[in-house]
């Protein structure tokens, strides 16, 4: 987190203006988790810069985590990191859902803690107006966890190339037998 982010540096705002840098940090912090799903489809995909962008562009946030999901299922080879990956896209996905609360919802400083009140109306089967109060330690708590999920997520660029080697490794560069990728070793490996 941002060394200026802290309770005390935003207990010293004007509490109006605590509410907008509150709402505006919890946006910030979600677009960086969301650049990192797109760097973590681009690296499963194996699209770099200007390709993976123009994939991830077109999609929503909650596209990007089904995809991603379902690539990592498919071509993580390593069953227990591509659980552990679901999870975090799971984790990621719910956040996704917070921020479209946060995004779409009035909000104004709150008259009951040191944070944000928000006004969200829930029309889904019978219509509601859920009580939001986040005080500032709600919106620390929730931005750790956004840059956890996220930090954690980007690891999947360098597990998905040690990977790639170790197919290259077992494979080789020339036709099956010919060396068998390490001096034979990859042909042994995949005979056992």
């Amino acid at each position: 987190m941002a060394i200026w982010l802290t309770k005390d540096s935003l207990i010293a705002l004007d509490p109006d203006m605590r509410a907008f840098t509150l709402v505006g940090a919890f946006l910030g912090y979600f677009a960086l988790l969301e650049r990192g799903v797109d760097a973590a489809l681009g690296e499963v995909l194996e699209v770099n810069s200007i390709r993976g962008a123009i994939v991830a562009r077109n999609m929503s946030f909650d596209d990007k985590i089904k995809t991603l999901r379902t690539l990592v299922d498919r071509f993580v080879t390593d069953k227990t990191q591509a659980k552990n990956f679901d999870e975090l896209a799971k984790r990621a996905r719910n956040f996704g859902a917070t921020r479209n609360v946060v995004a779409h919802t009035p909000f104004r400083r709150s008259s009951k803690s040191d944070g944000v009140e928000f006004f969200p109306l829930s029309a889904s089967s019978t219509l509601e107006y859920p009580e939001m109060d986040w005080p500032i330690d709600e919106f620390l708590r929730q931005i750790d966890a956004i840059n956890e999920t996220d930090n954690a997520l980007r690891s999947l660029e360098s597990r998905m190339s040690l990977q790639r080697v170790a197919h290259a490794l077992l494979r080789g560069p020339g036709p099956k037998g010919a060396f068998g990728g390490l001096f034979g070793l990859g042909e042994h490996l995949s005979k056992e």
